[in-house]
């Protein structure tokens, strides 16, 4: 463009703001308001359409474990860490049988931790429960559970109302345990009209924005500023004090502690405590009972909901069908429920409610709902599994070989000096891993190149389990027999070696 013509342009638009602005001081006042020309910025079309479809490649009915990293590297997101480093540490599973999984060069492993703690009939599906979904697949694969009811619906309904005690009979259902717990606060906020929960210090309810606002461990760091509502009680189980030398003492204080909070945050301002009938990712802490049942009594008092998250705990893991059973006398208002209901075959999870709140929201609306809620399929999963677990009387055999574990992680206790402490309660245990002076190896928030050692380790030994800060996770399928109890622990003692030879060094 010539400069003559940029000297045109500028001429012609002062003078359309000079007329502009004569047009303004001809105006009765000569006052009035201008706003500016357009300001928008300039759309920057991109290639929106769909891309090359490799038809050969996902026409081969077997890939290769280059195939397979390549196409997870470029196209597969990781949960909570970085997604290459996890990348780089997951094994590629190929098959599996009971309690174990095989890799791409056939090695077998033992699954220690039962996945995310949820493939309670291990890594086989019985052929009744395979039964069940290819039944309900052929005859009704999916309905909106607020349009339609269903027949597997009512039966897994009825199913739960009767093996859940007193009067726990209101089922409201979900997909995942965050999902669930998501739920149940939002029944405890609208049945109460209190905006308060309070939560466990030492606590894991899920990872979406208010189950995790609600958890206690620092994975709730990642949502603290923008989530109001959710305060944590002081735990029972501290990590840097004791709240006494006797059980009685920690239960008084503690149970103090709790009762002073809630009069300072305002009894009508709390909606509902939530535990974990025995917190699981952070350490599996049984808490005496009578801890739970002055938690019980401080809810009765001051008409305040208690919950009690069953998401890990749930059908079966501590040697009763739910975890609150291992302390006398105490019901939940509410209790949720995910993991062991289907045997993590299919996703399902869900709200169970007392009587009470369950008559309130027959005349009152939830406020909760999604796509998937009560779907047939997955319900389906759910009835055959729990039918299995009373059938084969599961919770019995967790019972018969709880001794067999508490036997095993005693001898690591005595054997390593990494081991500061441990403990189980049926089928839901673990160890603390400690440091040359005693103490724990690390923070929860912290990393070790001592746990990287560890898991290197244990992978060698043909073991994989969960590993949480300090705590590593002895929660096998329940399925496990005392004989692969005592091989696991056999494969632990190994490893244990490893992490004594460098923490002695470092």
């Amino acid at each position: 463009m010539s400069l003559s013509t940029l000297c045109r342009q500028a001429a012609t638009q002062f003078q359309r703001r000079a007329s502009s602005h004569a047009a303004r001081a001809m105006s009765s006042s000569g006052l009035g308001y201008e706003p500016n020309t357009s300001q928008l910025p300039k759309f920057k079309p991109q290639d929106n359409s769909s891309g090359f479809h490799d038809k050969s490649l996902h026409a081969e009915k077997t890939w290769t474990p280059e195939q397979i990293d390549d196409a997870i590297r470029d196209n597969s997101v990781f949960s909570w860490g970085a997604s290459d480093p996890l990348r780089k540490s997951t094994i590629l599973a190929k098959r599996a049988e009971g309690v174990y999984i095989y890799d791409e060069n056939d090695k077998q492993i033992l699954d220690w931790s039962a996945g995310a703690v949820c493939s309670n009939l291990g890594h086989d599906m019985p052929q009744s429960i395979k039964d069940a979904v290819t039944k309900q697949m052929e005859e009704l694969p999916f309905v909106y559970g607020d349009l339609y009811t269903t027949e597997i619906r009512a039966r897994l309904c009825k199913l739960l109302g009767e093996i859940s005690p007193a009067d726990l009979n209101g089922f409201l259902f979900a997909s995942g345990g965050s999902e669930a717990n998501e739920a149940a606060i939002r029944l405890a906020r609208r049945y109460t009209g209190r905006p308060k929960i309070l939560s466990r210090a030492r606590s894991y309810h899920g990872g979406s924005t208010a189950s995790l606002a609600m958890t206690g461990d620092p994975r709730r760091w990642a949502v603290d500023a923008g989530v109001p509502g959710f305060v944590k009680i002081m735990d029972p189980f501290p990590f840097t004090f004791s709240w006494g030398d006797s059980e009685e003492e920690m239960v008084e204080r503690s149970l103090g502690a709790l009762h002073d909070q809630i009069l300072t945050e305002g009894p009508e301002q709390i909606a509902a405590i939530f535990l974990e009938s025995i917190t699981g990712a952070n350490g599996w802490m049984l808490t005496p009972t009578a801890y739970m049942q002055g938690v019980r009594a401080l809810c009765d008092r001051y008409g305040i909901l208690l919950v009690c998250d069953e998401v890990m705990t749930g059908f079966g893991r501590t040697g009763h069908m739910f975890g609150f059973q291992n302390f006398e006398g105490v019901v939940p208002d509410m209790y949720t429920f995910a993991k062991g209901t289907t045997a993590a075959y299919l996703p399902l999870s869900g709200v169970a409610m007392r009587d009470h709140v369950f008559d309130h929201f027959r005349e009152n609306p939830i406020g909760y709902g999604s796509t998937y809620f009560a779907h047939p399929v997955c319900c389906a999963v759910a009835y055959a599994t729990l039918q299995h677990v009373i059938q084969t009387n599961l919770v019995s055999h967790v019972k018969s070989v709880e001794p067999t574990m508490k036997a095993g992680l005693t001898k690591l206790v005595e054997k390593h000096p990494s081991v500061k402490s441990a403990r189980t309660t049926g089928l839901g245990g673990g160890f603390d891993l400690a440091g040359k002076d005693g103490n724990f190896l690390m923070h929860m928030h912290e990393a070790s190149q001592g746990v990287a050692v560890f898991k290197e380790a244990l992978l060698e030994n043909g073991l994989i389990t969960l590993i949480r800060g300090h705590h590593v996770h002895c929660t096998p399928p329940l399925i496990i027999s005392s004989e692969q109890i005592e091989e696991g622990i056999e494969k632990l003692d190994k490893s244990l070696d490893v992490l004594d030879a460098w923490i002695a060094k470092n």
